[in-house]
C-alpha cells in the first residue's frame, strides 16, 4: 500500500514538473505564414503549423492580435512566429511576433 501512495506521489511530481514551463509561459508558441490583414476587426488570418501547447493541429484559422500595431509590421504572405495566449472570452490572442 505505502509502495502505490509513493508511486501515485511521484507520478504527480514529474506531471507537475512536465507542465510548469507552460504556466510559467503562459503562451504557445508557433510558426506560420500571414494569409490575410484584417485592421478593422484586429485580425490575422495565419495558416500555421501545429501548436502542442494548445493542442491544436496545423490549419489556417483568424488571430485577435493584443496590439492593433502588428498588423502594420506583417502583410500577406510574411512568414512569422509567434506567441499565441486565450483570452477571458477563449479567443486566440496574438501577444508577440516577428518575422523570420
Amino acid at each position: 500500500m505505502k509502495d502505490n501512495v509513493w508511486r501515485l506521489v511521484g507520478g504527480g511530481l514529474l506531471l507537475l514538473m512536465l507542465a510548469l514551463p507552460v504556466w510559467a509561459n503562459g503562451g504557445s508558441q508557433a510558426v506560420g505564414e500571414v494569409k490575410a490583414v484584417d485592421s478593422v476587426k484586429r485580425i490575422l488570418t495565419i495558416s500555421h503549423g501545429p501548436i502542442p501547447g494548445l493542442n491544436m493541429s496545423a490549419m489556417t484559422m483568424d488571430f485577435y492580435v493584443a496590439d492593433p500595431a502588428m498588423l502594420s509590421e506583417v502583410q500577406p504572405g510574411d512568414k512569422i512566429r509567434f506567441e499565441v495566449e486565450t483570452d477571458r472570452r477563449g479567443r486566440y490572442v496574438i501577444v508577440d511576433l516577428e518575422l523570420e
